[in-house]
């Protein structure tokens, strides 16, 4: 399956919140929309970080803490996808 495209955040570095929390905000907005299915696959860490203009680090934190709350799986070597969501969320 392709990539999808995400929608950049609209991230505010002076905003209180920290721009992973605002990524991992984003992210699991989008998917509760239904704007990413599940099964979708998201672009690599890497081309999100210089697309979105923020430290590869930090979409590191955030995917972490989206794989964590079972938003995302991950595949090694297979790339990150929006997981299939329990039934009643």
């Amino acid at each position: 399956m392709p990539c999808m495209a995400l929608t950049r955040p609209d991230l505010r570095a002076a905003s209180p919140v920290p721009l992973y929390r605002q990524i991992v905000d984003h992210i699991t907005e989008s998917v509760a929309r239904g704007d990413l299915a599940p099964g979708e696959k998201l672009p690599a860490g890497r081309g999100l970080a210089e697309e979105w203009e923020v430290g590869y680090s930090t979409i590191n934190d955030a995917m972490k803490v989206l794989v964590e709350r079972g938003v995302l799986v991950t595949g090694q070597g297979k790339g990150t996808f929006v997981s299939a969501q329990p039934e009643g969320s």
